[in-house]
């Protein structure tokens, strides 16, 4: 059996990963170098803990209160686009304690495997920088702390060997001494990692390649109905056929899908972030600054800092007020780091989002032939072993019934 899969992100890489496990040809498509979107351009954290879809209560009242603001951390930039206007009235009827919380059993569902996954990816070979270090969420806002304490007591029952703790002032001014005074408290998870994205992707590519899936890179893939149900794969002049085709295009996979006249649910969400040097009075492991939305990442050569998330089409180019909102956040959390004498050059990148936050995984319903794999938001590497073994057992055959309702392509 034959697969093609598009979109040699982290998601794309992962799928054709256990396609070729499992005995299936495989071949990877896409006009860019592997992992060179958000796949590595995201904070690199592998996180259960976090397992809790984008649309929450109090979500879009607070992007609406921030529009004025040209550094907020969440924005929308309203356009009058039908399907920009559809998808963001689907986020705001999503925006509710009921399917909140049932999309955080989804996801912690989903997040059970992770850790497992990439203990696997690692014994079979692949080679990528990861961390173990707790992961630590500050607060300003005490009742902020609480409803995510709430979250995390969820995550907890469904992840094996994750726990987690509160920390008071005392704990933070003695555990974290370069962070500034003042704070509600902190909330630390155990079970959580951290890596490198771009050395993962680069690890899951070199891996892939060693098993013998076959790339062609540089050339956009679209698709195109033949006579009868056959969908083949357009690449420059060549035609290419297949018994199944994979795809995991992030925020392009609708443009992937144009030729067939399909359309999945999924948005572009804008994130930025900077690469800091490393510093002695730096962060030595991983921390979230609740209200900014910022997370940080201390890496073997730099302190990765990310945030953001925009709403606004599927737009690369870099607002460096935007960007720079993750820079000012910073003072209210630290007494001295980072070191702003060298202004650091700011990198975006744009995560596929979907109405409920949870991802579209599964068969198009009039193209079974055709999946889709996009739709992670932020979670895109820390799900992507989960959803290439789910990909490769849709393909194969081996058809998983836990929670394809909540991931179907035609569920909005």
């Amino acid at each position: 059996m034959r697969t093609i899969v598009i979109g040699a992100g982290a998601i794309g890489l992962s799928s054709a990963y256990y396609l070729r496990k499992s005995g299936v040809d495989v071949t990877i498509i896409d006009p860019s170098s592997p992992g060179s979107k958000a796949s590595s351009h995201n904070a690199g954290w592998v996180v259960p803990s976090m397992s809790a879809p984008v649309p929450a209560p109090g979500m879009m009242g607070q992007a609406l209160r921030w529009m004025l603001r040209r550094d907020s951390p969440l924005y929308v930039t309203p356009t009058l686009s039908p399907q920009f206007l559809r998808f963001m009235a689907l986020m705001l009827r999503n925006c509710t304690t009921a399917r909140f919380e049932a999309g955080l059993k989804v996801l912690s569902d989903l997040s059970a495997e992770t850790l497992q996954a990439f203990d696997d990816l690692a014994a079979d070979g692949v080679q990528f920088e990861s961390h173990a270090d707790p992961l630590t969420m500050l607060f300003r806002d005490r009742k902020k702390l609480e409803a995510h304490a709430l979250e995390l007591t969820t995550v907890a029952e469904r992840i094996p060997g994750f726990s987690w703790r509160v920390l008071d002032s005392s704990d933070i001014a003695r555990e974290l001494p370069q962070v500034a005074g003042g704070l509600a408290g902190g909330l630390e998870s155990i079970g959580d990692r951290s890596l490198d994205p771009a050395s993962f992707t680069e690890g899951l590519a070199d891996a892939c390649r060693r098993e013998g899936v076959e790339f062609r890179l540089g050339q956009p893939a679209s698709l195109r109905q033949e006579n009868g149900s056959a969908v083949s794969v357009v690449v420059g002049e060549d035609l290419l056929r297949a018994d199944r085709i994979v795809v995991a295009a992030g925020v392009w996979t609708n443009q992937v899908l144009a030729g067939i006249r399909e359309h999945v649910a999924v948005q572009a969400g804008k994130g930025y972030g900077y690469d800091l040097p490393l510093q002695p009075d730096g962060p030595t492991h991983p921390l979230y600054l609740a209200e900014a939305k910022v997370a940080i990442t201390p890496l073997q050569k730099s302190v990765r800092i990310a945030g953001t998330m925009g709403f606004g089409g599927i737009d690369e180019r870099i607002d460096s007020v935007r960007a720079g909102g993750i820079l000012s956040s910073l003072p209210a959390y630290f007494t001295a780091w980072p070191d702003m004498s060298k202004k650091p050059q700011p990198w975006t990148g744009l995560r596929p989002m979907t109405p409920d936050g949870l991802p579209i995984i599964g068969p198009l319903p009039r193209q079974p032939n055709v999946l889709v794999a996009t739709g992670h938001a932020m979670l895109g590497v820390s799900l992507a072993p989960p959803t290439g073994r789910l990909i490769a057992e849709m393909a194969t055959g081996q058809v998983p019934a836990r929670h394809r309702a909540s991931l179907a392509a035609d569920r909005f």
